[in-house]
């Protein structure tokens, strides 16, 4: 599973906010792939570290804060956590991620800046 985060470059005080995409990759006629990106809900990044996550690939686990499910990310002391803003989709994510890592399949999330 390839997940892509997208960081406003607005701060929204404590909170960063952006966008999760679920990303497919399709083969081109050149011999390259094209990126296709599906949105998945805008979230709320919390930084649980020092400062946040550099903008790089980095495996995603799932981890129940405060009785919410969160998406956690990042090394030593540049974690982050991000909180899914539509409870539409926050359930039906986080089973698929779960499931996911169940099934020992490699959970991957692109951070990147806007």
């Amino acid at each position: 599973m390839y997940l892509k985060y997208i960081r406003h470059k607005r701060p929204w005080g404590q909170l960063q906010r952006g966008t999760l995409y679920a990303v497919h990759f399709q083969p081109n006629e050149k011999g390259g792939y094209n990126e296709h990106r599906i949105i998945i809900s805008d979230v709320y990044e919390v930084a649980s570290g020092e400062r946040l996550p550099l903008t790089l690939i980095y495996p995603a686990r799932v981890a129940c804060m405060d009785g919410r499910m969160r998406l956690m990310f990042g090394v030593e002391h540049r974690r982050s956590m991000l909180h899914l803003i539509n409870a539409h989709v926050r359930d039906t994510f986080f089973t698929n991620v779960r499931y996911a890592l169940y099934m020992h399949e490699e959970v991957r999330i692109e951070i990147a800046e806007k």
